[in-house]
């Protein structure tokens, strides 16, 4: 690994000691949509005289380097987009570098390319996709990508008050959603995808897309739709960065540098991000519950829990990568990234028992001391070839490995009424988990444009994931004077998925109407076994996942969309674990390795109109899902029960999501979003599974950006999340406000940012829960109102 880093820091040494010369440079990218357009032939003219041709990079980049003094123009063109002729460009000097970005018309024969899109204020709308760039939300500046999901539409961050950490996407829970970065698997899966993302700043990220309704060429597992964290990525000639750093009014702290050199065909570039949260002391999140318990329908009793938890979170990450023009239409790129994360928690617990008649029961304090020390590597390398005018061969290689230990040491004390210990031998319980997580990514992608008509895409993808669990469980035995082990076989496995893919899409336009029409194969082959000997099994599985969508352009400010598609949500690896538990004589539990995945049919219908001082849209959609995995109770015996996983039942969730934009003055734009989300379970009485669980009815967002002057921006969002209200549970509605101001400093290069979270302090969760044997109300408070200040210089 050393040598690795030495080899790249010399790279990044000697190509910052090129010299420059007289250079004219800049990226290429395509009005309608702004992505860089790629391969294009660029030509240079001197007088008109043709002195030179260059083709863009994989970026969108070009340069013209060793050039004298003159004037000079540059024309740009190719198949499907107009001839741009720059005016005259003045070198005057030898040293002299002149920036030049070009915007490109597309050649439009067809009203079906045009992209209609909204692109007003933070929200970027386009058939399909919904993106926000981090520099549009300074109020999300300053910490991890969490706070800037949040602001989303359609999306609820879960995790305690102040650390959101999973998203829950259209009213369904974590796992339904595939998040990828840069467009690739990173081996986010379970709760280690929780800690990448409570892993990675905002300063580190360029933007975030949500594609509700993923074409073939995404994985089968976003059933509910893809989130993608695409990375900062500087594309310009010569030496680029950004420092970073800031603080808040809790005692955390975050920093960050970036840097980048760019020559004629290759890049450098490194980051390092360092992010604390310190939620202690006096900032810690209390939860306070008041339990009434109930027998034959009569109160028998009653709980008062007070809970007071600490968190202190450091992450790190380290990312170093290089990119190469190896020859006309290659690229290659190489990086490594190394995350680690610490969480420490200190939690005490103390519950007292009552009697009916309110007179003292028991009390019980215990004392919870975690610590969470999480760590990741990340090798990357990607390939892609023009193999002609408009074909492109791409070809990747991830590989991810993580560590995840979690030692946690527990003590449970009993106390008298006025809370002195009853006796000096309290309860002892170590637990020691540890998980390792080891994931190998292959994929290759054609694509080839015949015609303003035809587009064909394809692919093969190979994923290999690997998962051992190990926990060790010390409990003291005073009689013994020493610590007895045990290990369960419910959290002792060892686990492997190979999951082989190939997919086939057509693109076509026809008048009107755009069509993408697609297939995606998936071949599943698993393997689980526990640490008891003979408890082991494999099985293989075929899924067929085909998905259409189809864009009718009204005219160039209005669409229709429709798209159907099939997705899967895959068993977790411990559900697959073929272990027999029996500790609890009544209940025996175990794994199922013969479960497949949970298959939904997904509609969405979708219309947008837009103008210049506005927009609108509304989307419907429903996911039919079969096979809900869930935990069924089973008659073994007389008194005894086996519990284990299964595909028992079925369900619908459905819902509206409104999204709009304005402009009421040239220095006031507003973004907002309403979604509300409704769900049934086919068999009421057979219970429910993942699909309905920690489900929220509704979610409305609102960005406000003011523009004070040239150097001056202020931003105040709010944010309202409805959970669902069912028989058994109820939480109250969270709403609360942010707001940012930003001001540029020296020539644009510094900006200083101070943002207020959670004004008013209302981001706290209530919740009451109503069964046969008891009622509950619990408050969950945290101090939400945090101040950060930041200060970032580029160069």
């Amino acid at each position: 690994m050393l040598k690795l880093y030495k080899t790249l820091l010399l790279c990044f040494i000697t190509a910052l000691s090129y010299a420059q010369e007289a250079q004219i440079r800049g990226t290429i990218s395509e009005k309608e949509n702004n992505a860089v357009v790629s391969y294009i032939p660029v030509q240079l003219f001197e007088n008109d005289k043709f002195i030179k041709g260059v083709v863009s990079g994989q970026n969108g980049d070009y340069n013209f380097d060793k050039l004298s003094k003159g004037t000079y123009t540059i024309k740009v063109s190719g198949v499907g987009y107009e001839l741009f002729q720059t005016e005259k460009i003045s070198i005057v000097s030898k040293n002299q570098h002149a920036e030049l970005n070009m915007t490109l018309l597309p050649m439009v024969s067809q009203l079906s390319e045009v992209i209609v899109k909204g692109d007003i204020g933070v929200t970027k709308i386009e058939p399909g996709k919904i993106v926000y760039k981090a520099s549009d939300l300074p109020v999300a500046k300053g910490s991890s990508v969490g706070d800037m999901l949040r602001l989303m539409p359609s999306v609820a961050m879960g995790g305690p008050p102040g650390v959101p950490r999973d998203i829950r996407y259209r009213g369904l829970e974590k796992s339904y959603t595939l998040v990828l970065i840069d467009g690739k698997n990173a081996g986010m899966t379970g709760n280690n995808r929780e800690v990448v993302l409570n892993q990675i700043p905002v300063s580190a990220i360029e933007r975030i897309e949500i594609i509700a309704s993923p074409g073939a060429q995404y994985d089968g597992d976003g059933m509910n739709g893809v989130v993608n964290i695409i990375l900062k990525k500087n594309a310009r000639y010569g030496t680029h960065g950004q420092i970073m750093a800031g603080i808040n009014s809790l005692g955390g702290y975050n920093a960050s540098v970036q840097a980048s050199h760019k020559v004629k065909s290759a890049e450098f570039y490194g980051a390092y991000d360092r992010n604390l949260v310190a939620l202690t002391d006096g900032n810690s999140m209390t939860e306070t519950n008041k339990v009434t318990l109930l027998k034959n329908g009569e109160v028998s009793g009653y709980q008062d829990i007070f809970s007071k938890e600490s968190r202190k979170i450091t992450s790190d990450n380290i990312k170093l990568g290089t990119r190469w023009n190896l020859w006309k239409g290659a690229d290659l790129r190489a990086e490594y990234v190394r995350g680690w994360q610490k969480e420490e928690k200190i939690k005490t617990q103390d519950t007292r028992v009552l009697k009916a008649d309110q007179s003292f029961g028991s009390r019980t304090l215990r004392t919870e001391d975690q610590t969470e020390d999480w760590s990741f590597n990340e090798y990357i390398v990607q390939f892609s070839q023009k193999l002609s005018a408009n074909g492109k061969l791409s070809l990747s290689y991830n590989h991810v490995d993580g560590h995840y230990p979690k030692p946690k040491y527990q003590t449970d004390q009993k106390l008298n009424a006025a809370g002195a210990p009853l006796d000096s031998k309290p309860a002892l319980t170590n637990t020691f988990e540890n998980n390792y997580d080891r994931n190998d990514f292959i994929q290759a992608d054609y694509s080839l444009r015949s015609n303003h008509i035809f587009t064909f895409n394809s692919g093969l993808k190979y994923s290999g994931r690997n998962r051992e669990n190990i926990q060790i469980v010390d409990k003291f035995d005073y009689n013994k004077n020493q610590f007895v082990t045990s290990q369960s076989p419910t959290n002792n496995f060892s686990s492997s998925e190979k999951i082989l893919a190939g997919y086939t899409q057509a693109v076509m336009t026809r008048g009107r109407l755009r069509s993408e029409i697609g297939i995606r194969g998936e071949y599943t082959h698993f393997y689980n076994e526990t640490i008891e000997p003979g408890y082991s099994t494999k099985g293989n599985y075929f899924i067929p996942l085909p998905s259409a969508s189809f864009i009718y352009n009204l005219d160039t400010t209005q669409f229709l969309k429709f798209s159907v598609d099939r997705k899967i949500r895959r068993a977790s690896f411990k559900d697959l674990s073929p272990f027999v538990d029996s500790s609890d004589v009544a209940k025996i539990k175990t794994g199922n390795p013969l479960l497949r995945p949970e298959k939904a049919w997904g509609f969405e219908l979708g219309y947008m109109k837009t103008s210049s001082k506005w927009n609108i849209g509304v989307n419907l959609f429903r996911r039919q899902i079969s096979g809900l995995i869930q935990k069924v109770l089973y008659d073994v015996s007389d008194g005894v029960v086996l519990e284990k996983p299964d595909n028992f039942n079925s369900a619908y969730i459905q819902g509206v999501e409104l999204i709009g934009a304005a402009q009421p003055l040239p220095f006031w734009s507003i973004n907002g979003s309403y979604s509300r989300f409704g769900s049934k379970l086919k068999n009421e009485d057979q219970g429910g599974g993942d699909a309905i669980k920690d489900q929220f009815n509704w979610c409305a967002k609102m960005i406000s950006d003011f523009t004070l002057g040239k150097n001056t921006f202020f931003q105040v969002a709010w944010n309202g999340i409805g959970p669902k209200v069912s028989s058994q549970k109820e939480e109250q509605t969270l709403a609360y406000w942010d707001a940012s101001i930003s001001q540029y400093l020296v020539k644009k290069k510094m900006m200083l940012s101070v943002r207020l979270m959670d004004i008013f302090n209302t981001n706290n969760k209530q919740t009451i829960e109503y069964t046969t044997a008891q009622t509950s109300a619990k408050v969950q408070d945290i101090p939400g109102r945090q101040v950060f200040i930041n200060l970032s210089y580029s160069f």
